[in-house]
C-alpha cells in the first residue's frame, strides 16, 4: 500500500469515529434533558395537602375580617360614658324643624363623661352621620348620676338641598371613648319619635351638650 493510500485510509478513520463520537453525544443529551423534565414536572404540581392548608388559610383569614366588622366597640373605662350605664332617647322637637333631640341620661351611681359626639347610624348605614364641627363644646360634658346630656339632630335640609331623601325607621347610638374617637360598649338602637323620620343626605348631628338649647341652636 502506498504512502497515499495509507493517508487516506487514516483520514477516512478518523472522520468515522468523530462522527460516531458526535452521535453518542446528541444521544446522550437526549436522554439526560429527557430526564430533566421528568424530574422538574412533579415538582411544578401542587401538592394536595398544600392546597388544602392554602384553602384554610384563606378560610381563617375571613373568619377574621367578619369577626373585625362586629358592631361592639371596646369596653369602656370607669368614668366614661357608655351603653352600660347610660340610657339614650331621641325626642321630637317643634323648632327648629327638620331636628331631633338626643339624650343620654347616666343611670348608674357615679358619674361619667361623654365624649365627643354620638356615632349616628341610620337604619342599615354603613357610615356615621357627619357632625357639625362648630358645635364642638369647649370640654367634654360630665354627667352626675341621674343627669343628662344632649345632642341634636338635623334630619333633613329645609330648603331641600339634601336630595329627595328616604324615610328611616332606626337609628343606633354609639358612645366614644377618650382620645381616639372609637367607640365604647354597644351600640344602642333607640326608637325614633312615631317609628319613622325623613332623613336626606344633608343629615347632621351634633357634638354632646350640656343643655337642650346648646344642642338644638345649629
Amino acid at each position: 500500500m502506498s504512502v497515499t493510500t495509507r493517508t487516506r485510509t487514516r483520514v477516512a478513520v478518523a472522520a468515522l469515529t468523530a462522527a460516531a463520537a458526535l452521535t453518542l453525544t446528541a444521544c446522550g443529551g437526549g436522554d439526560d434533558a429527557g430526564s430533566t423534565s421528568d424530574k422538574a414536572g412533579p415538582a411544578d404540581k401542587a401538592s394536595p395537602a398544600k392546597d388544602e392548608e392554602a384553602a384554610a388559610a384563606a378560610k381563617d383569614g375571613q373568619s377574621g375580617s367578619a369577626a373585625g366588622s362586629s358592631d361592639k366597640g371596646k369596653s369602656a373605662a370607669p368614668g366614661v360614658c357608655a351603653s352600660g350605664t347610660v340610657k339614650v332617647e331621641v325626642k321630637a322637637v317643634s323648632r327648629p324643624v327638620n331636628h331631633l333631640l338626643v339624650v343620654a341620661t347616666n343611670t348608674s351611681k357615679a358619674a361619667c363623661t361623654a365624649h365627643g359626639y354620638p356615632f349616628l347610624r341610620f337604619d342599615q348605614d354603613q357610615a356615621t352621620t357627619p357632625v357639625i364641627d362648630k358645635s364642638r363644646p369647649q370640654a367634654p360634658v360630665t354627667l352626675a348620676p341621674g343627669k343628662s346630656a344632649y345632642a341634636g339632630i338635623v334630619t333633613s335640609a329645609a330648603d331641600g338641598s339634601g336630595g329627595t331623601g328616604r324615610k328611616a325607621k332606626k337609628l343606633a347610638v354609639s358612645f366614644q371613648g377618650p382620645g381616639d374617637g372609637s367607640s365604647v360598649g354597644d351600640k344602642v338602637d333607640a326608637p325614633l319619635p312615631g317609628g319613622s323620620v325623613h332623613v336626606d343626605d344633608q343629615a347632621q348631628g351634633t357634638y354632646w351638650q350640656s343643655s337642650q338649647a346648646d344642642a338644638l341652636k345649629w
